[in-house]
């Protein structure tokens, strides 16, 4: 039987998910001027709050900024970067504003090459949840719908109050499939549930959509089709819309932070930012913010998170902000679809970064989709480039060096080009297919 303290914190983390959704709910369809104020009055609540742990006392000391509570928005430039590294030198209790008691352990997949580990309140894993809820329903989907998830297996149920009222029958539980499972079992079990919801790693859904057109299994179509936790390409949710007969949604969500931004309903190639949960800069390479519609990497910094504040912390991913207010009538901002990771992305001589998007616009180019299954780019000493292809079927000469001409007209000025055929391509350890490959150091 539970203890009335934790019963108590269930019941508080449920009406926190209810008073969450319905704000949400609202908050989108604010100006950008509106929100924009509630930002500033959030970010100065949680800097306050922030101030009294060990390591943001002394960042903003060293910053210069003595009354955290007072900051504006344009003054959280002074701040340091956070990362994951950073974390592990100085410590969890470092960062936290009160004890670890109560509060739930939350760990990365370490997708760059470290993972990492954070602690937050159930009250915050129930924010964390609504942010999700917009999501469904602006897609016509509800929490109440049953669906399925095509990611990985294994990992224990969260410990907010959704996995709370899944367990108790309030809501129906989610089915888990590996994303490495074979794909007539999770298309078997898609037709035996016929789940509202499908969810997803991008690269499983690919696979499965893919496999769906080609065996032009019939199966009853979802709401909608959420493709996550990797670069979404335009291929992905050209397939998921196919295959299933749905709206494919790229959904920005990380481990740390839940979902961040999601494609907008009416302009479908950008993502909407939850702006009323986030402050989202985007820097270059020299750390300063980058003008709008300039690719850069994503900072992140959430005003919702006071257990384990996290101020401007670097995700590693890759997009730009798009400065133009969106048609829809919501007034978060917007952001381009992520064009993957700066770590995975392989940088020619003049600096440029090749990244997935422009891979497979090569690749759709060429016209190559037709043979090309799955690929992955690895550089190599030397300047070469070694295009690792999986093909559907064997091409023929014409098909193979039309692709590597269309791919050596891009980059055949940097890199030598090798396409070679091999029979599988190994997903990483979290279960995601890792594109890009840069040389080692």
């Amino acid at each position: 039987m539970a203890s009335p303290i934790i019963a108590t914190a269930g019941l508080a983390a449920i009406g926190t998910l209810l008073r969450s959704s319905a704000r949400l709910a609202r908050e989108q369809w604010l100006s950008p001027e509106k929100l924009a104020a509630r930002r500033r009055t959030r970010l100065r609540q949680m800097l306050a709050r922030a101030a009294g742990t060990a390591y943001y006392e002394a960042a903003f000391r060293a910053a210069g900024l003595h009354d955290p509570g007072a900051i504006e928005l344009h003054e959280l430039e002074r701040l340091p970067f956070l990362d994951r590294h950073t974390i592990a030198q100085h410590g969890l209790d470092a960062f936290l504003t009160a004890g670890r008691d109560g509060l739930v352990n939350v760990f990365t997949s370490g997708s760059t090459g470290m993972p990492g580990r954070f602690v937050r309140s159930r009250i915050e894993e129930a924010d964390y949840s609504a942010r999700w809820w917009r999501v469904y329903a602006a897609y016509g989907c509800s929490v109440r719908d049953a669906q399925i998830n095509v990611a990985t297996v294994g990992k224990p149920d969260r410990a907010g109050p959704i996995s709370m009222l899944r367990k108790i029958g309030v809501l129906p539980r989610v089915e888990r499939l590996a994303s490495d499972a074979p794909l007539e079992q999770v298309l078997e079990r898609v037709r035996e549930l016929h789940p509202p919801i499908l969810t997803g790693y991008a690269g499983a859904i690919e696979a499965l959509a893919d496999h769906v057109l080609a065996t032009e299994a019939r199966i009853q179509p979802p709401r909608a089709v959420f493709c996550t936790a990797m670069e979404v390409t335009d291929r992905c949710l050209e397939l998921a819309e196919k295959a299933f007969q749905a709206p494919a949604v790229d959904v920005y969500v990380t481990n740390e932070f839940g979902v961040i931004a999601w494609s907008c309903p009416t302009r479908r190639e950008l993502l909407h930012v939850n702006d009323d949960s986030f402050v989202v800069e985007v820097v270059g390479t020299d750390g300063r913010l980058v003008p709008p519609g300039t690719l850069g990497e994503l900072v992140v910094t959430s005003l919702g998170l006071t257990s384990m504040p996290l101020i401007r912390y670097r995700m590693g991913d890759m997009a730009a902000r798009v400065p133009e207010r969106c048609e829809c009538g919501r007034g978060l901002g917007l952001l381009t679809r992520v064009h993957g990771r700066t770590a995975h992305a392989i940088r020619r001589p003049s600096g440029a970064l090749i990244t997935t998007p422009v891979i497979t616009s090569l690749i759709g180019r060429a016209q190559a989709y037709e043979w090309v299954y799955q690929f992955q780019v690895r550089e190599e000493p030397g300047r070469r480039l070694r295009f690792l292809v999986d093909a559907r079927r064997p091409p023929s000469e014409l098909q193979r060096r039309e692709l590597t001409r269309t791919i050596e007209s891009a980059l055949g000025q940097d890199f030598q080009i090798a396409v070679e055929i091999v029979a599988e391509i190994q997903a990483a350890p979290s279960g995601k297919l890792q594109f890009l490959v840069p040389l080692a150091g």
